[in-house]
């Protein structure tokens, strides 16, 4: 973005950086890349070096909901004028026209099998190897239409968050939690699954922890620095980081607490977490993109605008 003067000088011409500082999504490529997700276009970070797309380019539009990477180069988006799909060289879209029930995209994850599933506000979407759409919606069991987030287990169990509650599919039928069985909050925001199984779910009553046969809950009764959970990421460690309207906590061997190392965070209302290989922690919030790592925090911002 080129700054301007009202003395006609040369304008300053800014270097490349996060399109918009208010952060939706993110996710890391194997490649040890980050894609971000903003409400004003995508980033992808490659070292220090940024790359933005936005409609003018082929994303579907600007504002970003989700942001998936599926591998050999392929990423996918999803917006509110359908889902992206972009091949390291051009973009394609999917919408209604080419099957989905609506082109308003809340969440994108690639399943185990490599299968790309669309969370939708009509249900749930799969991408067929032929490039048509299977539909699945409350008419073939889907207990709430509403998906606000999508993630699946190692063995390719479905766990669908929505803003009626947690649903999963074993194959044959689907099992729905509320907060009459446990849950925190019927409004999920996030879902993570650790290495053991467990399943993590932020939501607008705070944190829930399942593990099969039963729900912990951490709430602002615990510690959490807000009762709206807005993001949770599970890494490899064994630490489970929780985002909040508030804050950025953690959980270890069972414990929430809020480290010092939270304090850097770029703003406290959180809105995406995911962790890296290298063990360190990218956060989404609406005032810029930051990474934890061992030797403190990392912020990046979006350029000033023209003055």
């Amino acid at each position: 973005m080129a700054g301007c003067s009202s003395d006609d000088a040369v304008p300053e011409i800014l270097p490349p950086a996060i399109p918009n500082n208010w952060v939706t999504s993110l996710a890391v490529d194997p490649d040890g890349s980050l894609w971000v997700g903003t409400n004003d276009g995508l980033g992808h970070l490659a070292g220090e070096a940024w790359t933005n797309y936005d409609a003018v380019d082929g994303l579907p539009n600007d504002l970003v909901n989700t942001v998936a990477v599926a591998g050999d180069g392929v990423t996918w988006v999803g917006t509110n004028y359908g889902a992206g799909e972009f091949d390291d060289a051009e973009w394609t879209r999917h919408g209604i026209e080419e099957g989905l029930e609506t082109n308003w995209i809340n969440a994108v994850t690639i399943a185990p099998d490599g299968t790309v599933w669309l969370g939708t506000i009509f249900g749930l979407s799969h991408h067929n190897a032929d490039g048509s759409w299977t539909n699945v919606t409350t008419e073939d069991g889907l207990p709430n239409s509403r998906i606000t987030a999508l993630a699946f287990a190692s063995d390719g169990t479905p766990w669908v968050g929505t803003n009626g509650g947690l649903s999963s599919f074993d194959g044959d039928e689907w099992t729905a939690y509320t907060t009459a069985d446990g849950l925190p909050g019927d409004w999920v925001n996030s879902i993570a699954l650790d290495d053991d199984g467990v399943v993590w779910i932020a939501t607008r009553g705070g944190l829930g922890r399942f593990d099969g046969s039963g729900w912990t809950n951490y709430t602002i009764a615990d510690g959490l620095p807000g009762e709206w959970a807005t993001a949770v990421s599970a890494g490899d460690d064994g630490i489970v980081w929780v985002g909040t309207t508030e804050g950025l906590a953690q959980v270890t061997a069972g414990v929430l607490s809020v480290p010092t190392a939270a304090q850097g965070v770029p703003d406290d209302s959180i809105t995406a977490l995911t962790g890296a290989d290298d063990g360190a922690l990218w956060v989404g919030t609406k005032a810029g993109l930051g990474r934890l790592d061992d030797a403190g925090w990392t912020i990046y911002t979006a350029n000033a605008p023209d003055q």
